[in-house]
């Protein structure tokens, strides 16, 4: 495996290479022989996994002391048969005689679901087999391998299996001419979630972490004494178990892959090559939604009633062309200068077609597998068909490559690409690119050095990439209706129906939309010492992308447009080193130690946005939802760096000595019936209507502007997800000899250093929305637990408000010092908000390190096998995930869920799929 990334080395590659190129070179038969020769591998473990990491959420009585308290303050807690919450526990639901103490002090005593250990609590199992075989003479050789993976994930009903199947063959016919080709077939399936749901990350609703954490642990019933169905949410979520099967899925994943190729190389300098390759692809995915899925209440139940469900069967098929014809010359004059030259054209055709058909109105008795095998009976049945627009590519390069005896290097490479992803006007980018290198360490003037100096060289590079990576079919526009005589009037060309692309997500076309470009600079210093035992590499860079490609929100019945907006600058370093530590080699006794390791880091820039001064472009995940967060989670801003999180920052919490007086007899904080709280004079103020008014207890924002009041002038930079610096290194091992065989032991680690991650689990986890019930009955972190967060009432659930202002006889000042003292210990502020609000607490060093993979292997003596025709016996035994240490206080700090969907939203965690630790025994065995 080969890493490319220097301009020079990608520019080749083109659009596909932009992001850099890692060159797989598969293994086949090589041998000089008339002879024909087998060999037969087999490699393969066997393993299992579990949950890495878990957090802890609240016993019993402190979430049912919370419940009462939410409640209490919006004037529903009462003892009475009306007063109490909708659901409670079943011993005192028909009784009116318990007073509060006793309902929150028998929580204690019922039986506790752990919800967290149900969903991601089994023992996962992996098995991997490989074989292959490959053979040959001079003339023809040939490798034939297959590989098995199954993986049955530590999420319930999840599990997910893959076959691969490959051929590779080349034949020398006649002298200097090549043929060859290599097929593959993949077959994947995947049951539920398979073994890693990325996709349920960063949503705020059914996501499988959220409601397996959040959901209540105390069996809850109805008033009249029914336990709660599964269709009763509870605080907006599901029984996690029931959730994850009202969201049954099933795909199967077929791929078919073809290439093959043939060289000619004539008047022995020159080299032709043409290569065709085609590869076919069938998705064909069943999705159940339950009775209890957002799709199903909201889009089906409607209409066909509360215990309907809905199937939907979607096959997409693809298909993937691809021509490349090269001629080659390569010359050596005066047996110092080495030419090379390559000019190249290549045609890239990709097709699709998407058909999806739904059927609505099954019963809510029938499971997911049963809709699909009766999805004929459904009561309503709809199909679309749906051809991708074209995406092809054209495709001219040429590279021109000069070295003099090894010691100065050149290259120049031209690209042209045509993209069908952009309108008529707009299809060509050309991308230059330029290297030079100077191998100092082959000077002549370096021979004195030649005995510990092996390598020293410099090199430098200058290219352009470009990148088209636009949603496919963002100019092709279809028709979305409107709502006849209401939504006409927003749709921008006055009609009932509006020309979008992108679905739901309503993005206007741009015909103008061209390609985004990156300017590559990058100085480079390869070294190597003592006969390459010390060696490795240093790089200075600097990427400046213009043009760049950016989904802007706008407005006027579109929600979003696909626009060419400003530019970025990048600027960094990366160094690495290899060393070999240890090194004997001898019949009796061998063993080596080396080290390496690599650092980078990067700085980024915003140069500009194309909008005017103080204007910038809000990016946000909705990952609340647009009513229950606020302020968005990123900006871009000129001058400032891509990744910045902004936000209010934190002081503290209200005490009660902020405030003048309350008014005891509204006892609530509920939207209609606030709690009247007069701050004193000088205390800032919140403007800000998402929060509501302030009260004791509540999250207090820092009043940046000094203006008095809290509002979305205090909004600012609070945090940056990309690292200060992150890399890795790795230790390996071995010794061993001939009699007794070889024993190994590598070990693999990864770091970064300075980033944040926005854990907005944490803010979820402590939060319950006091202008509405879509939050109450969840748990919660312990960080909110009695005595750790303000709070307006004891430990027994009594309210003190009234009671300290009566016991001091009015004295409102005496009655909130008291309040406050009584909270002299908490470290929290209390979690009943009006929105969740985004605050740099939520803000984490996610700095981390850790060691991804540990293995010991041992390798049989030559001696003792040789006798059964085996090459290689090794064994050995991995254990993946083995720790990380970090600060990060949620699941795991290596966390990214929104930056597949938007580049721009990086570093957030939300309901992110939990990392497990594996353990494999594996063997490696040729003949």
């Amino acid at each position: 495996m080969d890493v490319l990334k220097g301009a020079a080395a990608t520019a080749i590659y083109g659009a596909q290479g932009a992001n850099g190129v890692i060159i797989i070179t598969t293994k086949e038969s090589d041998t000089d022989s008339d002879k024909m020769t087998f060999h037969l591998d087999y490699n393969g473990y066997v393993g299992w996994k579990k949950l890495a990491n878990r957090l802890n959420n609240l016993d019993n009585r402190d979430f049912m002391l919370m419940q009462y308290e939410n409640f209490y303050l919006k004037g529903e807690a009462g003892t009475g048969e009306n007063d109490f919450p909708a659901w409670v526990i079943k011993d005192y639901v028909k009784e009116t005689t318990y007073s509060a103490d006793q309902i929150i002090n028998g929580a204690n005593n019922l039986e506790r679901t752990d919800w967290l250990g149900e969903t991601f609590g089994r023992t996962g199992f992996v098995s991997n087999h490989s074989i292959s075989v490959n053979g040959g003479n001079k003339n023809a050789q040939f490798t034939l391998s297959y590989n098995r993976l199954d993986d049955k994930a530590i999420m319930q009903e999840s599990d997910y299996s893959r076959n691969n199947l490959s051929l590779k063959a080349k034949f020398k016919p006649f002298k200097n001419f090549t043929i060859g080709f290599t097929s593959r077939y993949t077959g994947t399936k995947i049951n539920g979630a398979g073994s890693n749901a990325t996709k349920d990350a960063g949503t705020s609703s059914e996501s499988r972490l959220r409601n397996s954490f959040a959901y209540t642990p105390i069996k809850l019933y109805k008033k009249d004494g029914d336990s709660l169905d599964d269709e009763d949410a509870v605080g907006g979520l599901y029984d996690p178990l029931t959730t994850i099967r009202d969201n049954y899925k099933y795909k199967e994943d077929v791929k078919w892959n073809i290439q093959g190729y043939f060289s000619y190389k004539f008047l022995k300098h020159f080299t032709w090559r043409s290569e065709i390759g085609y590869e076919s692809r069938h998705i064909e995915t069943d999705r159940f939604y339950g009775k209890t899925t957002y799709e199903a209440r909201a889009n089906i139940q409607p209409t066909y009633g509360q215990e309907t469900t809905e199937g939907v069967i979607t096959s997409e098929r693809t298909s993937r062309f691809r021509q490349t014809n090269t001629f080659n010359w390569n010359q050596t004059f005066l047996k110092a200068h080495n030419v090379n030259l390559t000019v190249g054209e290549e045609i890239l055709m990709m097709k699709g077609e998407t058909v999806t058909e739904k059927g609505a109105g099954f019963p809510s008795t029938m499971t997911g597998k049963e809709v699909f095998q009766r999805f004929g009976n459904a009561a309503a049945y709809t199909t679309n068909n749906y051809i991708n627009p074209t995406d092809n590519m054209l495709s001219l390069f040429a590279r021109a490559d000069y070295n003099y005896k090894s010691r100065y290097y050149a290259s120049v490479t031209f690209r042209a690409d045509a993209s069908t992803r952009f309108s008529s006007e707009h299809q060509w980018g050309l991308f230059p690119a330029g290297a030079i290198g100077w191998n100092i360490a082959e000077e002549e003037f370096m021979e004195p050095a030649q005995s510990w100096l092996s390598q020293l060289k410099l090199r430098f590079d200058y290219g352009m990439a470009g990148n088209n990576n636009v949603d496919l079919g963002y100019l092709h526009t279809d028709f979305l209706p409107g709502v006849t005589g209401t939504s006409a009037t927003s749709w921008v060309n006055g009609m009932e129906t509006m020309l979008i692309a992108g679905g739901n997500e309503k993005i206007a076309a741009n015909p103008n939309l061209k390609w985004e470009t990156t300017i590559t600079r990058n100085l480079g210093l390869d070294y190597g010492f003592f006969n390459q035992r010390l060696s490795g590499s240093l790089d200075l860079y600097m990427n400046s992308t213009k043009d760049l490609i950016i989904k802007y929100p706008i407005s006027g019945g579109y929600n979003w447009q696909y626009r060419n907006i400003g530019s970025t600058r990048n600027m960094g370093i990366e160094f690495s080193v290899n060393a070999v530590i240890l090194d004997k080699r001898s019949e009796n006794l061998s063993y080596n130690l080396t080290v390496s390791a690599n650092v980078s880091s990067n700085g980024n820039k915003i140069t500009d946005l194309g909008l005017a001064d103080g204007q910038y472009i809000e990016v946000g995940t909705n990952g609340f939802s647009s009513k229950t967060f606020t302020p968005n989670e990123f900006r871009l801003v000129k001058g400032q760096a891509v990744g910045n999180f902004y936000g209010y920052q934190v002081e503290g919490w209200y005490h009660a000595s902020d405030f003048a007086s309350v008014t005891p007899s509204t006892n609530n904080l509920n939207e209609n019936q606030k709690a009247v709280w007069t701050l004193k004079d000088g205390v800032p103020s919140v403007a800000i209507s998402d929060m509501g008014n302030p009260y004791p207890g509540m999250q207090r924002l820092k009043d940046i502007t000094g203006d008095g009041k809290i509002d979305a002038n205090d909004i600012t930079v609070i945090g940056n997800a990309l690292p200060k610096a992150a890399g890795g290194f790795s230790i390996n091992f071995n010794i061993g000899g001939k009699k007794w065989g070889k024993a190994d032991l590598a070990m693999n680690f990864t770091y970064s250093i300075g980033n944040d991650v926005l854990n907005m689990n944490k803010i979820d986890f402590t939060t319950i929305l006091n202008n509405t019930n879509s939050t109450s009955f969840r748990n919660m972190l312990p960080l909110v637990a009695y005595g750790k967060r303000y709070s307006l009432f004891d430990k027994n659930g009594g309210y003190l408000v009234d009671n300290l202002v009566s016991a001091n006889g009015g004295d409102y000042a005496a009655a909130f010092n008291e309040l406050d003292a009584l909270n002299a210990g908490a470290s929290m502020w209390a979690p009943y908000m009006q929105k969740y609000v985004l605050t740099d607490w939520a803000i984490e060093d996610g700095s981390f390190l850790r060691l991804n993979q540990l293995t010991v292997g041992y390798s049989l003596s030559e001696e003792w096998i040789k006798k059964a025709y085996i090459q290689k016996l090794r064994i050995y035994f991995q254990v993946s995930n083995v720790f990380c240490i970090t600060k990060y206080s949620g699941f795991d700090p290596e966390v990214d869920v929104y930056s597949s969907k938007n580049p721009m939203m990086m570093g957030v965690d939300y309901s992110a799929y939990p990392k497990s630790r594996g353990y494999n025994i594996g063997l490696n065995l040729s003949f």
